[in-house]
């Protein structure tokens, strides 16, 4: 087959026929109707992608940077795709009960989200989770007590920019959460969040002890980035949580015996 017989049947698929509908009868120029069917396109992809996992679902959400009182008809949309169900929910439901499960699946949901892009609305948690929205607005008011945020379009005001992982499971083994917790209110595993926590105490516990970001970078080879984020975090929370803080120093000594070695040897 020539290569001008290859182009042609090339040309022979619906969407060559959409092109010439969007140009012959919408009066779209040819670079219009490239672009509309370039987006079609891409959301028929995002329709059938099988990049989400077998717990996973896919909903379309309003974006992040959509206002709260604007109309949802006229917002932009977004493809999100949220975990269901992750290892240990059984154990906690039986533990603590259903309802303590959907309050940190509340929590879990609006956050894994917000870092797709997205904003779940408190319509969207109820008919995920099945409960009402009035539970709904109770679970976040708790958690606003608490100093932690639940990103849902109704609380876009209270996001700070450039929350990350790394602060959130900080934060929340602060404030007492157990790593059963911790793994789904901010969907990582077991050794990802430890691996966070014996990040944080390193730092914290070089920084006590008045060593400046160069020698904390020398002695742990962690990137400055990650030490001045860690440093803001200790200086936040020990004057809010001594106790908490001195606790996970405390738990985690061996490792701080272990920088102690590397500097001095």
């Amino acid at each position: 087959m020539d290569e001008m017989t290859t182009k042609r049947q090339g040309l022979k698929n619906p969407y060559q026929q959409l092109l010439i509908e969007l140009k012959e009868e919408y009066g779209l120029s040819p670079i219009e109707a490239k672009a509309l069917i370039k987006k079609i396109q891409e959301f028929i992809e995002s329709m059938t992608s099988d990049e989400r996992n077998n717990d996973q679902i896919t909903r379309t959400v309003v974006a992040v940077g959509e206002p709260a009182g604007k109309k949802i008809s006229d917002c932009r949309m977004i493809q999100v795709h949220l975990t269901m169900q992750f290892w240990g929910e059984d154990k906690i439901a039986k533990s603590k009960g259903l309802k303590y499960l959907k309050t940190l699946k509340v929590h879990q949901l609006a956050w894994e989200c917000h870092q797709q892009g997205g904003l779940l609305s408190h319509e969207d948690l109820q008919d995920i989770l099945g409960i009402s929205c009035s539970t709904i607005k109770r679970i976040i008011k708790y958690y606003r007590e608490k100093g932690i945020v639940v990103p849902t379009r109704g609380q876009i005001e209270d996001i700070g920019p450039g929350i990350t992982h790394k602060e959130k499971i900080v934060e929340l083994l602060v404030k007492g959460y157990l790593y059963s917790d911790v793994m789904i209110l901010t969907a990582h595993s077991e050794a990802s969040i430890e691996n966070y926590e014996k990040k944080f105490v390193r730092i914290a516990y070089l920084h006590r002890e008045g060593k400046n970001n160069l020698k904390i970078r020398v002695i742990t080879g962690y990137s400055e980035a990650l030490i001045k984020s860690f440093k803001q975090l200790y200086k936040k929370y020990i004057d809010a949580y001594p106790e908490a803080v001195n606790k996970m120093l405390e738990r985690f000594q061996s490792y701080l015996e272990d920088d102690s070695e590397k500097k001095t040897g």
